[in-house]
């Protein structure tokens, strides 16, 4: 919940929705972490968003996930 609350606190105005689908601990994942599967749903009713608007939302989001918790993208 700490999580979804602080994509939730960063999101842009162009974020509709955020929503965690899954949450993964086992093979593959370092002792002590899980990998979470999040939905992050972009629109903008009067265009269509460019590559570079939806890099920059989900880099902005990546940043806060990384300095509050540490997290990653898995590889």
């Amino acid at each position: 919940q700490d999580v979804l609350a602080a994509l939730d606190a960063g999101r842009s105005t162009r974020v509709e929705a955020i929503r965690l689908f899954d949450v993964y601990r086992g093979p593959g994942i370092d002792p002590g972490k899980k990998s979470l599967a999040i939905l992050v749903l972009m629109q903008d009713t009067e265009r269509t968003l460019t590559d570079v608007e939806i890099d920059a939302t989900m880099a902005g989001l990546l940043q806060v996930l990384a300095s509050r918790f540490g997290a990653t993208l898995r590889q």
